[in-house]
């Protein structure tokens, strides 16, 4: 099957994976979690909290009961924290070693932190401690990289990335993030 029509096939959703923070981060804060506080931490109904909570409950991610404080099951723990772990990967790789901006590094982080593979976060952390390390190779590529202006030259086809493309695609994005289309 083409990955695109897996995509739903992940654990959880993206909503889910906030909910599992949610209730998280509140036993973390307050040592219990309920129906209301999660409605308020995440700006949502008190309905829609329950209706969340009974897949989470059928998925086994948390149990709950009517009335009762909100608890994660230990397979909701581990999705709860590996989310948070990957939110926190993914931001500093983008702002630290990419240079994306702090509150753009956050959103994107926060919108892809429950897709990525244990395997490839697992090489990313690395990648992210070695570039942020002063290992002379992660210095001289930080200096590298920084001053690196990428250009796909007068022929298209001599680009790996662009290959058979009409146009360059940096040109595309970089259009983008001056705000000259809406991006995709």
């Amino acid at each position: 099957m083409e990955t695109w029509k897996r995509f739903n096939e992940k654990e959880v959703s993206h909503s889910m994976a906030h909910y599992l923070q949610a209730v998280a981060s509140l036993k973390r804060e307050k040592g219990f979690a309920r129906v209301g506080d999660i409605a308020e931490r995440l700006g949502v109904s008190r309905s829609g909290v329950t209706s969340m909570l009974h897949s989470l409950q059928s998925r086994g991610l948390v149990n709950h009961e009517r009335y009762a404080c909100v608890e994660l099951t230990s397979a909701g723990r581990r999705l709860a924290e590996r989310t948070e772990s990957n939110r926190q990967i993914l931001t500093v790789f983008l702002r630290d070693i990419l240079g994306v901006s702090g509150g753009t590094a956050e959103e994107d982080a926060c919108m892809i932190e429950h897709l990525v593979s244990a395997e490839a976060m697992a090489r990313l952390l690395s990648f992210t401690r070695l570039m942020r390390s002063d290992e002379k190779s992660a210095r001289e590529l930080r200096r590298t990289f920084r001053s690196y202006v990428p250009s796909c030259g007068d022929d298209d086809d001599s680009c790996e990335i662009c290959g058979d493309t009409e146009d360059c695609l940096r040109e595309s994005y970089e259009t983008d993030a001056a705000g000259g289309e809406d991006a995709a």
